[in-house]
């Protein structure tokens, strides 16, 4: 039995080792994938255009609208007279905020009323409008103490109690102190791009033996289903962990993501994963047949879902509940909390047996499936 399945495997390594264009899909795609996910998709929100229509020019004013400036989230780009402009900057996308100082603003709180500015923000993509709301506000309250402060200390009350602030937070944040975002995606990028590349090579390969006629002749010799599923999977699997080694290299040394945890542990979980992914890409090949339908049900059937249904993009716990029970059913979910709790919390590998567990029960599912399909065919 292990001849036969290292004939296979030497057979299809050979395959592959001639046919340039599956070298580079297999180890030049993903690396473009990296870098242009890693990039370009970003969460974090900066430069934010701000028009500032300033109607009071008093000290206190021109005191707010350098704190929105100061703080490095904002760049003002126009300061009309009246708030008529912004409605047309907006359509033209020549700003996202517009922050409106009316008349009177420094004399009510000279008069120890409250002080009211507006700042507008472009609705149209709801995230960024949610984060420079965030901003302004962080922006509002510091400044409002820094007043109050200052207010007391005129009153020499600064010495006492009153001089400073009841009680204070002071947060911090663990795993990811400067909330970069590219750490938590470089993670889930892994994820999707071996879970993508994985069946669709898989499924191109093997989907092009159907065509050429190959594969019915291997399936009259003495060889049985499962051995022909492992010689199969066996050069794939190593193509994979050499994407995993560039992907991740690449990762850490690009975007400075740690790697805090252990990576025999990370090795393990990508093992079960690599082979769970290159098994249903046998599958879609001995399904489909066809080298077209098998790359549109391997994007169908493994990018997609790990781009959407893993919690990649979206947290699994704001999904509506029929969602969520879907989620289940894709490996990519088990293996991105893996990837992220390795990266970036040490999480032990005693901690991640659920998640083990569900890609060993997903990798024994299908290559059973695998194995009797192959049955079938012979028959």
């Amino acid at each position: 039995m292990l001849g036969r399945i290292f004939q296979l495997a030497w057979k299809e390594t050979r395959h592959i080792v001639r046919d340039f264009r599956t070298l580079w899909m297999a180890m030049g795609i993903p690396l473009v994938l990296l870098l242009l996910f890693g990039y370009a998709l970003t969460m974090d929100v900066e430069d934010i255009t701000l028009m500032v229509v300033d109607r009071d020019h008093s000290p206190l004013s021109r005191e707010l609208s350098g704190a929105f400036e100061r703080s490095g989230y904002f760049s003002i780009v126009d300061r009309p007279e009246n708030e008529d402009v912004v409605l047309e900057r907006f359509r033209r996308y020549e700003a996202k905020a517009a922050l409106i100082i009316p008349h009177g603003f420094e004399r009510d709180t000279e008069r120890g009323d409250v002080a009211r500015a507006q700042l507008i923000v472009d609705g149209t993509d709801a995230n960024v409008a949610d984060i420079t709301i965030g901003y302004a506000q962080a922006i509002e309250q510091m400044l409002s103490f820094s007043m109050v402060v200052n207010t007391l200390e005129r009153n020499g009350l600064s010495a006492g109690s009153m001089g400073r602030a009841p009680f204070t937070v002071k947060a911090r944040n663990w795993f990811n102190p400067s909330l970069n975002s590219q750490w938590f995606m470089v993670p889930g990028l892994i994820a999707l791009i071996m879970s993508m590349m994985t069946s669709i090579l898989m499924a191109l390969t093997v989907a092009r033996e159907w065509e050429n006629g190959t594969m019915e002749q291997l399936l009259v010799t003495p060889v049985n289903g499962m051995e022909i599923a492992i010689g199969k999977i066996i050069p794939y699997f190593i193509i994979g962990l050499g994407q995993l080694a560039l992907i991740a290299t690449s990762g850490i040394l690009l975007f400075k993501v740690p790697l805090r945890g252990n990576i025999c542990a990370l090795l393990l979980i990508s093992f079960i994963f690599l082979l769970g992914g290159l098994a249903w890409g046998l599958l879609i090949s001995i399904v489909t047949r066809q080298q077209q339908l098998a790359m549109q049900m391997a994007i169908l059937t493994s990018m997609l879902p790990s781009l959407i249904l893993s919690g990649f993009m979206t947290p699994i716990a704001s999904m509506p509940p029929i969602i969520k029970a879907i989620t289940y059913i894709f490996p990519a979910r088990y293996y991105l909390v893996a990837l992220r709790g390795l990266f970036l919390k040490d999480i032990p590998l005693s901690a991640l047996w659920p998640e083990t567990t569900a890609l060993l029960i997903y990798l024994g599912v299908i290559l059973l499936l695998c194995s009797l399909r192959f049955r079938t065919e012979v028959a």
